[in-house]
């Protein structure tokens, strides 16, 4: 008779087992999850933010409901939307969008010459990432992630 064995593994947990590191997951529930994301975040123009995540960032407007105040905008990430509602006193959370590019000095010269006011310098992560952050009209954190070149 042989004995079956299983290891679970943990989503996020990490052991450190004889001195080195080993990443384990949890089971996930069966779900039925599509390879779509929606982000939400309250604005206090749907005109203002449309203009910015369009014409500064180059994302896509896909819908518009004036009825319900609210828009999508399409990223350049597949399967990756913004969702914009109004309302009338957005509080940004500490959340922070990272938004990956292949170059953040090019990148953020791009934006900068659009009109995107950057916070500080860009911060480099040796052998990580190039971080350059910005805000939209709103105050939502947004960055550029590039190599750490």
């Amino acid at each position: 008779m042989t004995r079956k064995t299983s290891l679970t593994i943990l989503v996020g947990a990490v052991m450190v087992i004889g001195g080195g590191w080993i990443a384990v997951e949890q089971p996930t529930p069966k779900v039925g999850f599509k390879p779509e994301l929606l982000i939400q975040l309250d604005v206090a123009s749907l005109d203002r933010s449309i203009e910015f995540y369009t014409k500064k960032l180059g994302f896509r407007l896909t819908e518009r409901r004036d009825d319900l105040k609210f828009a999508h905008l399409a990223t350049s990430v597949p399967g990756v939307q913004i969702g914009i509602g109004e309302v009338p006193s957005p509080q940004p959370k500490g959340i922070v969008l990272n938004f990956e590019v292949t170059n953040t000095d090019t990148g953020r010269r791009a934006l900068e010459a659009a009109g995107v006011v950057f916070q500080g310098e860009t911060l480099l992560i040796p052998g990580k990432v190039k971080l350059a952050g910005f805000l939209d009209p709103d105050g939502h954190r947004l960055r550029l992630a590039g190599p750490a070149k």
